[in-house]
């Protein structure tokens, strides 16, 4: 009679706790980062003699339903997602700064001014032509030195970026340190922090979009978190990272307090270092190679030829100008445009020798590298189209990776996320078990009450 009782009593306990934990999972069904719980249950029981007899149900275990495997692999897919979709941001910011909405781009500005340069291969002698050159070469140089600035504003910009960034990664690194406290405590007393584990998966999910790591969790229930192979949470502390910037060589350094530089590549303090140190230096270069083309090639064929008024021969450009930065037309030629070299002969104030072939310069190979030369023409609209070739590049890998996040995202849910029917139909059959019990526990009642009455 007593094992009865007590079968009943295990089988009410059994039914009432599952129906608590489904309870749990329902109303957190919607909160962010929760894993889905279960009872681990067995039955109870022992042997007597040569048969089996069974004593109830025994509560094994609180389960905490997390694939950490799929943890991992999606993190590595947002890891390499942050890194494109910060690079993506930065190309886009870059693009929106180097090409206009109203036409006047630096490759038009180039076109002008060699347009302008036929114009007095035709007229030589005239002075309208000549004030055209002058203030189309101003908007030139004008627009290149803008572009130049735009490019060292969003240099600054993502250098920034990289900033807050770091921030963002430390304060994070400190949360998982303090979760692997909570955890270990609770691990090293023998109940679980359920609680902590989720808040702790949702904390690495926000670090692998912000810098590429990897981590690895030990026998006591902390996770260690590696950057560039060096540690950075280790079980017991978080390890600060500081910054070192060197704005003139474009170099931005991590160090650890060990003194250790990490370089990290994923995530998206990766893209900003890369962005800050390659992407953007390389544009900058590309701008100063027009500049410092355009001026050394004009002012070789100008300086050789001859103005309306002496016979002087003068660069057309400021040859200290040689940057996109600094670039600028001569001023004495502003001041006085009949001084401008049209002419390849001393006293042929009609002969366009000297600008005809500054105009054979659009289409000559004059600029790139030794293998590989172009025209200014197709440099420069090479070097504004680059930002956005490399958006369009970086955004078809993120729809890419997209769908691969997308597929571990389900995967993810399918395991941890709470369905709702699922669990109200558990509840159902829970409460079916507690009834159930409840009818042994009251069938064993009117048993021993009968038993009693029987013995009286």
């Amino acid at each position: 009679m007593k094992s009865l009782f007590e079968i009943a009593k295990s089988g009410l306990r059994g039914a009432e706790r599952s129906m608590s934990v489904t309870s749990n999972n329902i109303v957190n069904a919607n909160t962010p980062g929760y894993s889905r719980q279960r009872v681990e249950k067995s039955p109870d029981g022992m042997q007597m003699d040569n048969y089996h007899v069974g004593l109830g149900v025994n509560i094994d275990d609180l389960s905490r339903l997390r694939d950490k495997m799929n943890d991992q692999l999606l993190n590595k897919k947002k890891q390499d997602m942050g890194y494109l979709k910060k690079k993506a941001d930065i190309y886009g910011k870059l693009e929106s700064s180097m090409v206009s909405d109203y036409g006047d781009n630096l490759d038009s500005q180039v076109g002008g001014l060699f347009d302008n340069f036929s114009d007095l291969a035709s007229n030589p002698q005239d002075v309208s032509v000549r004030n055209n050159l002058i203030s189309e070469t101003q908007q030139f140089t004008s627009k290149l030195r803008e572009t130049s600035r735009n490019v060292d504003q969003n240099s600054e910009l993502v250098k920034n970026f990289a900033g807050k960034t770091l921030d963002s990664i430390n304060s994070i690194l400190s949360d998982i340190n303090e979760l692997n406290s909570s955890i270990k405590q609770a691990k090293a007393k023998g109940n679980p922090d359920f609680a902590s584990l989720d808040r702790r998966v949702a904390k690495m999910s926000e670090l692998s979009e912000l810098v590429e790591f990897e981590s690895q969790e030990t026998s006591t229930g902390a996770v260690e978190i590696q950057i560039d192979g060096h540690s950075v949470v280790d079980g017991n502390r978080a390890y600060n990272i500081t910054s070192e910037v060197d704005d003139t060589n474009k170099k931005y350094r991590l160090r650890l307090e060990s003194g250790h530089v990490i370089a990290p590549e994923g995530g998206q303090i990766g893209a900003e270092i890369e962005m800050y140190e390659e992407g953007i230096p390389d544009i900058k270069e590309r701008l100063d190679k027009i500049a410092s083309t355009i001026v050394t090639e004009v002012n070789n064929i100008h300086s050789s030829g001859y103005g309306l008024e002496d016979n002087i021969q003068r660069n057309f450009f400021d040859p200290t100008g040689t940057t996109a930065e600094s670039i600028s037309i001569n001023k004495d030629l502003v001041e006085n445009s009949k001084l401008i070299a049209a002419s390849d002969t001393d006293g042929e104030a009609g002969n366009g020798e000297i600008a005809s072939q500054i105009v054979e310069l659009r289409n000559e190979k004059v600029i790139g590298n030794t293998t590989q030369n172009q025209s200014l023409t197709d440099f420069t609209i090479g070097t504004i189209s680059e930002p956005g070739i490399q958006l369009d590049a970086t955004n078809n890998r993120i729809d890419a990776r997209d769908s691969e996040i997308q597929m571990l995202k389900t995967q993810q849910e399918e395991e941890a996320g709470v369905n709702i029917d699922e669990e109200l139909s558990k509840m159902i059959k829970f409460q079916n078990a507690y009834q159930g019990a409840a009818k042994v526990m009251s069938s064993a009642q009117q048993m021993y009450d009968t038993l009693i009455s029987i013995v009286r």
